[in-house]
């Protein structure tokens, strides 16, 4: 059994704990202690596993370190090594589950499974996507808007506004965010537009799922109007900032998109009276049920594109595809595969799925 020390007591290191129990790898790996740079958190207990001081390191027996926490990573590592603790002892806890799917998957001939698996073997950390994007993306500063109270980035010129809650990357005292494109790559898993799936000048745009509103925002200018469906009341504050200067052509709602109507739910058959040309839907698994309650707004129009999250539950794929199909759509997927980590099913049970489900009615 391998014994393993893990540096963080945090978020982070809540969430990882949590996972790594639903794994199996509590069989062949013992987390032994924690470490952390807080003196007041030494000699206490995390999880039921003591805390130790980093001065603590060299003095117990173990095989690796892993470094669980969201910001300082790098400044951690050079921590580790200057207490003199080689490159071959920070090895990741989940580098085992990686080995799972690559045995799991090592005698398929899906050649976009193969592709996965080759950039997954190279990587250090389990990711969500696993491949080489045309472009390098940077992180982007988040600014400070004082009269709105809220941080903003600079998104193709237009201001996007952020989440009081959203967790930045903090560098040199200063808050940055991922690049809020990046996984709109042409390479990407989930990729919502490609080919003659797109959203075009003088559409009517559902963006359910919203979020930071990055897709919507991108395509802002050549719409005609836009449903903003997201359930997250510190979002929909971002969002009427960031969407300021269109209101005129943005309809909010502020609930969960499913399968029927009550205070803080609504179907799409309810929402939309009118046809649209294109919908876009990220409800971290209520698609299917939503898409059922949603044969109006198919029906009604004749020339409708969509772009269907498929990656948040075991089976999703076909069932998107079948209901689109009932519906009188061509159905495609995005290319590529994602390995979804926040689905628990995932850990117990490695799989790849596919990230979007596209259907046009023409």
């Amino acid at each position: 059994m391998k014994k393993y020390l893990i540096w963080g007591t945090g978020k982070v290191a809540e969430e990882k704990l949590r996972r790594f129990q639903l794994t199996s790898l509590n069989d062949s790996i013992e987390i032994i202690g924690f470490i952390d740079n807080n003196p007041k958190r030494h000699s206490g207990i995390f999880h039921n596993i003591k805390i130790y001081a980093p001065a603590d390191i060299n003095k117990l027996e173990y095989d690796f370190i892993d470094i669980w926490v969201v910001n300082g990573v790098e400044d951690i590592e050079k921590q580790v090594k200057s207490i003199g603790i080689s490159d071959e002892k920070i090895q990741s806890v989940f580098w085992h589950y990686k080995q799972k799917i690559l045995d799991k998957y090592a005698d398929t001939s899906d050649e976009e499974i193969k592709s996965f698996l080759h950039v997954m073997e190279r990587q250090k950390e389990i990711h969500v996507y696993s491949y080489n994007p045309t472009k390098q993306y940077e992180i982007m500063e988040a600014l400070y808007d004082r009269k709105k109270d809220l941080y903003y980035v600079d998104f193709e010129g237009k201001r996007l506004y952020l989440a009081k809650n959203y967790e930045f990357i903090i560098k040199d005292e200063k808050r940055y965010v991922s690049n809020l494109w990046q996984e709109q790559d042409e390479n990407s898993p989930h990729l919502y537009a490609e080919n003659r799936i797109i959203v075009e000048e003088g559409d009517v745009l559902v963006d359910a799922g919203a979020c930071e509103g990055n897709f919507s925002l991108h395509n802002i200018d050549k719409i005609s109007k836009l449903y903003l469906v997201e359930s997250d009341l510190g979002w929909i504050e971002a969002l009427k900032a960031t969407f300021e200067p269109y209101k005129d052509k943005v309809i909010f709602c502020n609930k969960f998109l499913c399968g029927y109507d009550s205070d803080n739910t609504i179907t799409l058959n309810s929402l939309v009276k009118e046809p649209v040309n294109f919908i876009k839907m990220d409800i971290e698994g209520g698609e299917v049920n939503a898409l059922k309650s949603a044969d109006k707004v198919f029906g009604r129009s004749s020339h409708i594109k969509c772009a269907i999250c498929a990656y948040h539950k075991h089976g999703d794929e076909e069932k998107i595809k079948n209901i689109l199909k009932e519906y009188g759509l061509d159905t495609s997927v995005s290319k590529g595969y994602m390995l979804f980590i926040c689905d628990d099913e995932v850990w117990k049970n490695p799989e790849l799925r596919r990230g979007v489900v596209r259907g046009r009615k023409q």
